[in-house]
């Protein structure tokens, strides 16, 4: 650990901020003007740059309900992702195949429906990787347990506690072959206004008849009783991961309508089932050599890495001692004649981005996340399974921003304002030598009206993020603080 000094210096602006807060935290009635005019040793304001040391993380499994999925594997910079998918379909409540139709009024007819065939369809809006090379889709049905209502559920989970994967649960008589850029099908979107890749996958007959016997639509927990699930994979291809939008299943049957005076009538009609937020889903990652690749990175000194998704971290460790040594130094040796306050602690994570165009097409894996989450690690746990929002004091989002240095060269960076946080631990009874953070990256959905963020998720999609170190010869990461200490007994206490 190491602390770079600064020479000290005391700015108008700063003071008056100084001033401000501590008569707003100590009710001091006293003038601005007066307060500048008091004792030199009324007020001290420091300034500092404190060190942090950078490791890189292993992330073994993020929990979340999936907005999208990814589905397929591709060797990366950062070794081999292998993606797919745990599902339920959503019960629609209430339903019933028809079973009569109506001749005159008073005057029915039981019918007898039959089923065609059931179709699963998966709708993509791009994928990473090459998007000239065949990927194979196998789907299974979960037989051994389904998914729960309220269980939080690791994205590394195991699939042999959902589905024993032996030929009586396979319910697709071959891989459906999709070339991600010349897709056989597309579907429009009403929403987006465009047509959307579709794969249409064609399941088994025996499946077919076994489905259309499920009759009990009263409830999601009735329905999961008779139908577990879906089970989502990829058995053929190393090359792509598709970014699947939305799933749903298709039921195709007839029935024959009966006319006396005429030919029979044959009604052909659908049922579909959605994936949705009403039902519990589980985007599974695998990263199979990640052992072999975090010693590789590990042992690059000037750069961090952070992968998603759930792969490789960035942790910072902030020597606090070291903070403390140097405020009670700075303070005459005895900082317990003064209250301290931060007025700045800026952490700035300058990225490795060059926004140029790759030699392979759609690999955006090197292109850094847009939102990178600051958290203490002891809070990472309940802060996503409380669905908890950033805090001054427990996390700080830091959203990508770009600049210009002095040689016309674009910049970026993430910034993090830590003097809540620091100020906070200042005035702990039971102050801690070193505090371990972990940068995240996330996804944002904000309020349309204010700006203001209404929910974070740990970043489902593939990105990596390229940081400079603590280590780094020629930026390091560093926090720059500004800090106040006011006298005690000037106050009155």
């Amino acid at each position: 650990y190491w602390i770079r000094m600064r020479n000290n210096w005391v700015v108008g602006i700063v003071v008056l901020t100084c001033l401000s807060l501590f008569s707003s935290c100590n009710g001091d009635t006293h003038s601005a003007g007066e307060s500048i005019l008091s004792e030199e040793d009324r007020i001290k304001v420091k300034s500092d740059t404190f060190g942090v040391v950078s490791a890189l993380d292993s992330c073994m499994a993020i929990a979340l309900t999936p907005d999208s999925f990814l589905l397929g594997e591709c060797e990366t910079h950062f070794g081999t992702i292998k993606a797919d998918i745990l599902t339920q379909l959503a019960c629609p409540e209430g339903f019933t195949y028809p079973d009569q139709v109506v001749l005159a009024p008073g005057d029915t007819l039981q019918i007898d429906p039959i089923v065609d065939s059931v179709c699963l369809y998966l709708y993509y809006n791009t994928w990473y990787g090459d998007g000239s090379s065949p990927l194979g889709i196998n789907v299974y049905e979960m037989d051994r347990q389904t998914l729960l209502e309220n269980e939080r559920y690791p994205s590394n989970l195991q699939i042999g506690d959902y589905c024993s994967l032996d030929e009586s649960t396979r319910i697709t008589n071959y891989s459906t072959i999709v070339v991600p850029q010349t897709p056989a099908d597309s579907s429009y979107s009403s929403e987006t206004e465009q047509y959307i890749p579709t794969i249409r996958i064609k399941l088994s007959n025996k499946f077919a008849k076994r489905f259309f016997e499920v009759k009990d639509f009263s409830t999601q927990q009735a329905f999961n009783q008779q139908f577990k699930g879906l089970y989502i994979c990829t058995d053929f291809g190393g090359s792509n991961v598709l970014y699947i939008s939305d799933i749903a299943m298709t039921v195709f049957y007839h029935f024959t309508m009966p006319r006396p005076s005429a030919t029979d009538s044959v009604i052909y009609d659908t049922k579909s089932f959605y994936v949705n937020e009403e039902v519990r889903q589980v985007n599974r990652y695998v990263y199979p050599n990640r052992p072999e690749i975090l010693e590789k990175y590990s042992q690059v000194t000037d750069t961090n890495y952070i992968v998603s998704p759930a792969n490789i971290y960035t942790q910072l460790s902030v020597r606090m001692d070291s903070i403390f040594n140097r405020i009670d130094e700075q303070l005459g040796n005895d900082s317990t004649l003064y209250s301290v306050y931060v007025n700045k602690a800026n952490l700035t994570v300058d990225v490795l981005y060059s926004n140029s165009v790759t030699d392979r097409p759609r690999d955006n894996w090197d292109s850094p996340a847009t939102y990178m989450m600051l958290i203490k690690e002891s809070s990472l746990e309940d802060f996503f399974s409380q669905n908890t929002m950033p805090s001054d004091s427990v996390a700080i989002v830091g959203t990508l921003s770009a600049s210009t240095d002095t040689l016309g060269n674009t910049t970026y960076n993430y910034t993090y304002d830590l003097s809540t946080f620091l100020t906070l631990q200042l005035h702990e009874k039971n102050k801690v030598d070193e505090l371990k953070f972990v940068l995240i990256p996330i996804s944002v959905t904000t309020n349309s009206s204010t700006g203001s963020i209404t929910s974070i998720r740990q970043l489902q999609t593939i990105s990596a993020t390229l940081i400079r170190s603590a280590n780094n010869q020629e930026t390091p990461m560093d926090i720059e603080m500004v800090y106040a200490g006011f006298s005690k007994t000037r106050q009155g206490q």
